[in-house]
């Protein structure tokens, strides 16, 4: 029971900051995925203030809102990734709505973690369904969806960011 509670506790963790866009490392994409980026900035999700929904399995892992900023959204089209980790995708697809990553998170410790991650996006929604194993091989499988519930955000949540 408690390694399942760790298991949905790091899975709900990793996802939710991974691609809240919050406390995010660069992840690191092949050079097979790169596509040269046009002049324009891609359209992806907008800032403003989301609220997150996560589920291990079918299980309800949480929720919470946060304050997205413009360069939030722009690591949004980089991928999920965590400061934990080293993140190694060698599919980082994240436009025309749908989003989809295969990779690698690479702990402090060089222990490999294999996840793969689809979802669809709007400008002010995603969901994205994510399958891992963590680095003991334990196979997760999640999902978070997140809406935006306005342009601006709370002054409580830009104040302390």
């Amino acid at each position: 029971m408690r390694s399942t509670t760790l298991a949905a506790s790091a899975l709900a963790l990793a996802v939710g900051v991974a691609s809240a866009g919050i406390s995010l490392a660069q992840p690191l994409v092949s050079a097979a995925s790169r596509v040269a980026a046009p002049a324009a900035a891609k359209t992806t999700i907008l800032p403003g203030h989301w609220s997150y929904d996560y589920r291990i399995g079918p299980i309800p892992a949480g929720s919470e809102t946060r304050c997205l900023k413009p360069a939030d959204v722009e690591q949004f089209s980089r991928g999920i990734c965590t400061r934990k980790y080293r993140c190694d995708y060698t599919t980082n697809v994240v436009q025309n709505g749908k989003i989809r990553l295969k990779g690698s998170w690479i702990d402090k410790k060089d222990r490999v973690a294999p996840v793969t991650a689809e979802g669809s996006y709007t400008p002010e929604s995603f969901k994205l369904n994510i399958h891992m194993k963590t680095i003991n091989g334990l196979p997760l499988a999640g999902a978070m969806t997140a809406k935006r519930l306005s342009a601006e955000c709370p002054h409580d949540q830009t104040a302390a960011k």
